[in-house]
């Protein structure tokens, strides 16, 4: 029975992990665990995913960016199972086994599998005289990840209730969102629009190819392709050989992700090295879209809004967007999670940190604090960030995640329009206050010209020249500000227009400095 096999397997793990907390279970101190004792145990528990087959080896690649359920050493060991899928041999790849299989409708069908994953065989055939690609289901697997989900629904209630109090709600919405990503990888129907659809999207874009779909020998368990060749994204030798800079390469698959993202809203989510390459052309080749997400035209505003927001270290506007997304309650104590993320910001920047995968954790350990989920494409957003980086580590040591994302956003337009909405506000403000830098002047005038006639005095008080004077140096350093604040605006916008109120600024400051020593004379 797969329950009783599935607690078979965690059972030692999970009894290994209470006692950590409680040496006798129920009673006692916590057991204080060494950095290589959990390496350890982190390397038994992505064996034992191993074991279990497909289904858990996906749990494994989800837990491996989710910084906020899983300890960054299980984080890290977990990573590995993106290719530690070997192919199978080519018996069980009978057509009477695997439905929409027919090799008689193939001139060649190479039964050397070409690549592997945990739910899927690539092999390489001849179509119509063409070279193709036919991703082939791996049999039974449908039916053994539906009895899997079957068991994980019966356990994570179970493992929610020892789980830390913290992790609960994300545990819950974890499970959710998986049933959906997995069942969604097993429909290679979905995979081959969603496949044919980015290609349409890139059809302009010369730095860009996906295989093409060919329809007539695909279905929902055989996916057909035509057959792009390139070179593994990682293998920097090769590339060289080939005469591309692998710093040119890490910059061109990072900006395919920023526009597929920002600009197309469909987006490939599985990064990994095996599925990157780059063809005799140069371009970025892309394989494999069984892990894609898809943005509505409001979720890719908010994405970008919580970036600029970011920029701008805007903390309640973050914590807006990330309601707008559903990750937040909106209920949620907004007084005490703003108080937290501008300390968060403040630690970050004083520690000069840069990586995609440190601000995820530290956001992560703070918000999980919170009434926090991440939702489907949320966190595929965060598993294309986590693992792209990594990626273009192995490309580029030195590759920055966020200054290339800051880079492309500026060089198609948008941080513009974030500086816009900035220019926007400082504006309004600056308006409010140069309305009441106009005003009170005047109205200090009017006070001024009544105590130049005498017409406002307190008893027992020469305040008449010394007030005189204070008030000027007051209305000129107030119409000063407003200029220099409303040029600094405006310089944003049109340098010309900018120039001139410095210009004016300036002579403000020589009658504010002139008005200055006078007030000193008087007193």
């Amino acid at each position: 029975m797969r329950l009783v096999r599935v607690v078979r397997e965690f059972l030692p793990f999970v009894l290994t992990a209470l006692r950590d907390r409680r040496r006798f279970l129920v009673v006692g101190g916590s057991r204080t665990v060494t950095e290589s004792e959990q390496r350890a145990r982190a390397q038994d528990v992505r064996q034992t995913l191993l074991d279990l087959g497909p289904t858990f080896v996906k749990i494994g690649q989800v837990l491996s960016t989710r910084p906020d359920i899983v300890p960054p050493v299980y984080a890290e060991e977990f990573a590995m199972l993106q290719d530690a899928i070997p192919p199978g041999p080519f018996g069980e790849m009978d057509p009477a086994a695997v439905p929409g299989l027919d090799l008689d409708e193939f001139e060649r069908f190479d039964t050397d599998p070409v690549a592997g994953g945990s739910l899927a065989q690539v092999y390489e055939a001849r179509y119509r005289g063409q070279r193709v690609a036919v991703k082939v289901r791996r049999p039974g697997v449908v039916d053994l990840v539906e009895t899997d989900l079957r068991v994980l629904d019966r356990l994570i209630p179970v493992i929610a209730r020892f789980a830390p109090r913290r992790h609960r709600f994300s545990l819950r919405n974890l499970a959710d969102d998986f049933q959906t990503i997995i069942l969604e990888e097993l429909d290679f129907e979905r995979e081959g629009r969603v496949m044919a659809e980015i290609r349409e999207n890139f059809a302009d874009d010369e730095t860009v190819v996906t295989p093409r779909r060919i329809p007539a020998v695909s279905s929902e368990s055989v996916l057909a392709m035509t057959f792009v060749e390139s070179t593994k994204i990682t293998d920097t030798e090769a590339l060289r050989r080939a005469g591309f800079d692998p710093k040119d390469a890490a910059r061109k698959v990072a900006n395919a992700y920023f526009t597929m993202g920002i600009d197309h809203g469909l987006f490939h989510g599985d990064p990994h090295p095996g599925n990157l390459g780059l063809d005799r052309r140069g371009r970025v080749v892309i394989y494999d879209f069984g892990m894609t997400g898809r943005f509505t035209p409001e979720m890719q505003e908010a994405i970008l809004d919580l970036y600029l927001a970011a920029v701008r270290r805007d903390v309640d506007t973050i914590i807006d967007t990330l309601i707008d997304l559903g990750a937040l309650d909106p209920a949620v104590d907004r007084a005490s999670i703003a108080y937290v993320l501008r300390l968060v910001i403040a630690d970050l920047e004083g520690r000069g940190v840069t990586d995609w995968r440190d601000i995820i954790e530290e956001a992560m350990a703070v918000l999980q604090s919170f009434p926090f989920r991440i939702p489907p494409d949320l966190m595929l957003v965060i598993r294309v960030g986590t693992v792209g980086e990594g990626t273009l580590r192995q490309i580029d040591p030195e590759f920055d995640f966020i200054a290339a994302a800051r880079e492309f956003l500026a060089a198609h337009g948008y941080l513009g329009r974030g500086v816009e909405g900035l220019t926007r506000e400082l504006r309004d403000d600056a308006l409010a206050s140069a309305q009441s830098a106009v005003r009170l002047p005047a109205a200090l005038e009017t006070v001024l010209d009544q105590l130049a006639r005498g017409e406002l005095s307190i008893q027992g008080l020469d305040l008449q020249a010394p007030l005189v004077a204070i008030g000027r140096v007051l209305a000129y350093a107030i119409i000063t500000a407003a200029w220099v604040v409303g040029s600094s605006i405006l310089t944003d916008t049109s340098p010309v227009f900018g120039a001139i109120g410095y210009a004016i600024a300036t002579f403000m400051t020589v009658l504010f400095l002139l008005s200055v020593r006078n007030a000193r004379r008087a007193g």
